[in-house]
């Protein structure tokens, strides 16, 4: 190796994971349901075989593999009828973790991973868990094994999707409850096709096909959506409004309001407390009563400050 080598990873106004850790552990499980947990929990099937369901769809585990609950979604895990399934699990946040499980083509409706025939990923839950017992340095100890296991998983992306012959409908499905996650943040098209398995071509095939909107136009006007609620029923400055439902410029922001609402954001706050009969009509209003998302909020988000 040269004597003389450095290597720029990032920056200061970089953000990665930043996990947070709340518990792990093993236990024998017959039947456990979540309701729309408020953080992410890896398991990891040591023994047994059963089902996870989430976004009602049920998907089949076995011993030598992983499986992700996902927050805001409702979930089950039962075993097989012939005995307990047994797991090992650990439950954490973090900022980008989305982002990360949808690199690895995990969501919550494909949140089974496969471990390697020599059970790598076993052994990183096993040490995870050795981890939390001892009281010198844990924490540090816990999160080194959890990056490593993000680490396994992407780099052991599938080749192919796992739903290839899946119908339309349950990818643009998936596209659209990440849209509904992710909104706030800058997200891209290609993040949209990576969430629901695909390529940048056919999303908008799908898109087209199904709601005869291209996936751009879909996240701009769900925007709007978002931000005409905040405007009627929030206090909130432009500024914030514009941060709030993905845009980091305010300028740019108050340009796509004015072309797609016609108003700028100001004037329809104004318009719509003195009439709330203008109050903004989407154009995807149909769109999001035909595919209802598993998390679409009845009503707009709230935001401190």
């Amino acid at each position: 190796m040269a004597n003389r080598l450095s290597i720029h990873i990032s920056d200061r106004c970089h953000f990665n994971l930043t996990l947070n850790v709340y518990n792990c552990g093993n236990r024998d499980v017959e039947m456990e349901r979540f309701d729309k947990p408020d953080h992410y929990i890896f398991y990891y099937v040591k023994e047994g075989k059963g089902t996870v369901t989430q976004c009602q769809t049920p998907h089949k585990v076995k011993a030598g593999q992983c499986f992700v609950i996902f927050p805001n979604v409702e979930a089950t895990i039962k075993s097989d009828h012939r005995g307990m399934m047994n797991l090992t699990w650990v439950a954490f946040s973090g900022y980008l973790v989305e982002r990360y499980l949808t690199r690895a083509k995990l969501s919550a409706f494909e949140p089974v991973f496969d471990d390697i025939p020599e059970r790598e990923l076993e052994q990183m839950f096993d040490e995870l868990l050795e981890a939390a017992t001892r009281s010198s340095n844990r924490y540090c100890r816990i999160m080194a094994q959890l990056y490593s296991i993000f680490a396994f998983f992407l780099d052991h992306i599938p080749s192919e999707s796992r739903t290839e012959t899946a119908a339309p409908e349950i990818y643009l499905l998936k596209a659209l409850d990440f849209i509904d996650i992710n909104y706030q943040d800058d997200i891209s098209v290609e993040d949209i096709a990576a969430s629901a398995g695909m390529n940048r071509k056919n999303l908008y095939s799908v898109f087209k096909k199904l709601t005869g909107f291209s996936p751009r136009d879909y996240l701009i006007y769900y925007r709007m959506c978002k931000a005409t609620a905040l405007l009627k029923s929030t206090n909130l400055s432009i500024e914030t409004v514009a941060v709030s439902v993905g845009y980091n410029d305010p300028f740019h922001f108050s340009k796509e309001f004015k072309k797609n609402v016609g108003f700028s954001p100001s004037e329809y706050r104004r318009a719509i407390a003195q009439d709330p009969t203008k109050e903004y009509r989407s154009p995807i209003d149909v769109v999001r009563q035909q595919f209802p998302t598993s998390v679409m909020e009845e009503t707009p988000p709230q935001f401190n400050g």
